[in-house]
């Protein structure tokens, strides 16, 4: 979502992509139970396998800046410098080559399925602390902080391409923080317009408005 803010051209392979890809299921399920001729998705595939390639390469692009940030950021909301924090992407359509490969390799497996088992759609990023997947091991506290670490990445990336500061929209986020963690990242958002929403009161050492609302009436505090 962050690369189709910034990149039109983005969402526009990505589009072309995803249609390309709704035609081929359709006739895997036209070969399983018409029994089409399955040559012809060598022209799916060859067209999959374009898209796929420049999608990869603008995700990595913007994965490498996350790279660049996550540690710092990390650090400075955490300060406790025992956590190392790394961003990986898992993807399997790092060239053109490689993708019509994967693809012929589980044609079989996808027309018994009925569906593309392998592409860019089944991409993904994991996120590690101290070498441990944040998602599996990580407590809620720590999984809780690498959004937030992520979403500030994410402002500093915007700023950078823009040239303006986007507005922070936070949805609860204090819920799992312990005092300390809460305290450091609201210190790290001094300078950019935050608009919060919480279910207990939180105390900003900045210039800010606080609203109260109860029973759908929001009143200024």
């Amino acid at each position: 979502m962050m690369i189709s803010s910034l990149k039109p051209n983005y969402i526009h392979l990505l589009n072309n992509y995803n249609k390309i890809l709704e035609q081929r299921n359709n006739y895997l399920r036209q070969i399983k139970y018409e029994e089409k001729d399955e040559k012809i998705l060598d022209i799916w595939d060859e067209q999959l396998a374009e898209y796929s390639f420049k999608i990869y390469e603008y995700r990595k692009k913007y994965i490498e800046k996350f790279s660049e940030k996550i540690e710092n950021i990390h650090n400075l909301i955490t300060k406790s410098g025992k956590e190392e924090i790394k961003i990986k992407y898992i993807s399997n359509s790092k060239d053109k080559e490689s993708f019509l490969e994967n693809l012929k390799k589980s044609r079989k497996i996808d027309i018994s399925r009925g569906f593309t088992a392998t592409g860019i759609h089944r991409d993904d990023f994991i996120i590690y602390i101290n070498n441990r997947q944040v998602s599996i091991f990580g407590s809620q506290g720590q999984q809780r902080t690498t959004i937030l670490t992520l979403k500030l990445c994410e402002l500093q990336i915007v700023k950078e391409e823009i040239g303006e500061t986007p507005i922070l929209l936070l949805d609860d986020f204090m819920s799992e923080l312990d005092e300390d963690r809460r305290k450091s990242f609201l210190e790290n958002i001094r300078g950019n317009q935050v608009i919060i929403t919480c279910t207990d009161k939180i105390k900003i050492e900045n210039e800010s408005s606080t609203f109260f609302v109860e029973n759908g009436i929001c009143k200024k505090e």
